[in-house]
């Protein structure tokens, strides 16, 4: 433990080192006080009338380069903005094309009781895409670009999950172009006599609410 002897020896220094930069710092700055009063005396008028024009055309560049520089950090900014409001858009767009989100919107539900094929929901599913659908769900089963919808021993399987009529299915998109994608699809249900009844309706607000398990990225590297 440091006794009061040497708690003082080491207060005694630090002053000591103190006072000598103080010391220094004010030396230096008399001298460099007076080398700029030298420069200056030696100077005529003529001179000295220059040496002002030069620090005043400095001192205007040196404003004008400070505003530009300020108007490149307000632009940066604002275009930093804005640049991530729109990474953050298209950030919210992909992971609803993925499925990976719920998603609402003006859409249409098509209900059906007929014995459909993993085919005719195919058929069904491209033609409300050609229609003008972004986001589709089959019975509570969201269908994305690369879903898989298969036919397996007389059942369907959408990515491997074993679905069942009567039929549900649900579309969000342009709301003129699936309203006819729909009355199309329906009519030519009812014309079938295995159809028991098909049925459109129009929804302002749809809520789409299944989601896609995000799949594992395995092969590719960045």
């Amino acid at each position: 433990m440091p006794t009061r002897a040497s708690r003082r020896r080491r207060g005694a220094v630090t002053v000591a080192l103190l006072s000598g930069i103080i010391a220094l710092v004010t030396v230096l700055q008399l001298r460099s006080q007076a080398e700029v009063q030298r420069s200056l005396a030696g100077q005529d008028d003529v001179g000295l009338a220059f040496l002002i024009d030069d620090l005043h055309r400095a001192n205007d560049q040196l404003e004008a380069e400070a505003a530009n520089l300020t108007v490149q950090r307000d632009r940066l900014k604002s275009g930093s903005g804005q640049t991530d409001a729109a990474l953050q858009d298209e950030r919210i767009r992909l992971r609803l094309i993925e499925g990976l989100d719920a998603a609402h919107g003006p859409g249409v539900v098509i209900t059906a009781d007929a014995p459909l094929s993993a085919l005719d929901l195919q058929d069904g599913v491209n033609n409300l895409r050609l229609g003008g659908a972004e986001e589709i769900a089959v019975n509570d089963r969201r269908v994305v670009t690369g879903s898989s919808i298969e036919q397996r021993n007389g059942e369907i399987a959408i990515d491997d999950v074993l679905v069942s009529g009567p039929w549900t299915i649900q579309a969000i998109g342009d709301p003129t172009r699936l309203a006819e994608a729909a009355g199309s699809m329906t009519r030519q249900l009812q014309t079938s006599n295995r159809v028991r009844s098909a049925t459109y309706r129009f929804e302002p607000d749809l809520q789409i609410r299944a989601t896609v398990a995000p799949r594992p990225y395995v092969y590719g590297s960045p």
